[in-house]
């Protein structure tokens, strides 16, 4: 930072700062006696709060003509989105941005963006810090940010995954047979993937999980299947697996007392020792036990 500086430089500190439980965010630069403060739309990342802390104090730069700016900020990422040369989100921010540099550039004025380590004593970062936090608690927000593009796509999948979660719902009110199970089985949440089994297995765990029928119990309705591990015969294969099997007791030690297969609440309690095979000692067994033995019952998609 001594190296940088100059007599007739401008040194500028900048920061910005999100809440993640609220989403208000802030963002400030200090510049020896001057502060300026901005807060932000709701919803703003970190990224973007950084990025209006360094594109204000460009614009102050350019008010005080001065021959050389030294920016420092503590965010790597708004630096390396700034050099990006394709970048692909966030485009008016970086444009602006990028614009107030060009003039001062065009003027003559030389330009450094340095990256400072956060918290560690340097007084002007400490001071932004400061700054940018104070900036979230203005009432009210004093600059507008753009949704980015990542942004509008999470909201878009969060939306998506709400109404087919209350088309499920929907459908399980009309007693499908197996909305219940999905409902039980995964809390409207993906199931973990363990990545060192192959993803054909995977795929066919995951329908495991899910209680697919077998091939039979689509053509047929329910029908008895002797069990390779004990020998007993039920009509509730899957259920008598997770539930009963001598062969799967292991998993079934954390579980509450259960209800035989068939009755109401076993689908529930066969998806909760299918959620406990999420151990990486388990599923691969759970499958290679069940999903072989039972594979020519198995109706595949």
């Amino acid at each position: 930072m001594e190296d940088l500086t100059t007599p007739a430089s401008l040194t500028i500190f900048t920061d910005g700062s999100v809440d993640p439980a609220t989403g208000v965010g802030g963002a400030a630069f200090v510049s020896g006696q001057t502060t300026k403060q901005w807060r932000l739309t709701d919803g703003a990342s970190c990224l973007q709060a950084e990025l209006v802390a360094i594109r204000g104090a460009l614009h102050h730069a350019l008010e005080s003509h001065s021959p050389q700016v030294i920016i420092h900020t503590d965010s790597k990422s708004s630096i390396q989105s700034l050099r990006d040369t394709q970048p692909q989100d966030n485009m008016h921010l970086l444009t602006s941005t990028l614009l107030l540099a060009q003039r001062l550039a065009a003027r003559g004025c030389k330009i450094t963006l340095n990256w400072v380590s956060s918290h560690v004593g340097l007084s002007g970062n400490e001071a932004a810090d400061r700054a940018a936090k104070s900036a979230a608690a203005l009432p009210s927000p004093t600059t507008a940010v753009l949704p980015s593009f990542s942004q509008n796509l999470l909201k878009i999948k969060s939306a998506s995954h709400a109404l087919s979660r209350h088309q499920h719902e929907t459908t399980g009110a009309l007693s499908s047979p197996f909305a219940p199970w999905y409902a039980a089985a995964t809390a409207y949440h993906p199931f973990p993937q363990d990545p060192s089994i192959a993803p054909h297995v995977r795929d066919r765990l995951h329908r495991l999980r899910l209680g697919f029928p077998c091939f039979e119990e689509i053509r047929q309705g329910a029908v008895d299947i002797t069990c390779n591990h004990c020998q007993v015969t039920s009509p509730f294969a899957l259920q008598h697996y997770l539930l009963k099997c001598e062969a799967t007791s292991h998993l079934r030690e954390r579980l509450p007392p259960h209800p035989q297969p068939g009755y109401p609440g076993a689908a529930a309690a066969a998806a909760a020792a299918a959620r406990v095979s999420d151990a990486p000692n388990y599923t691969a067994s759970l499958y290679y036990r069940y999903y072989y033995n039972y594979s020519y019952y198995y109706y595949t998609v």
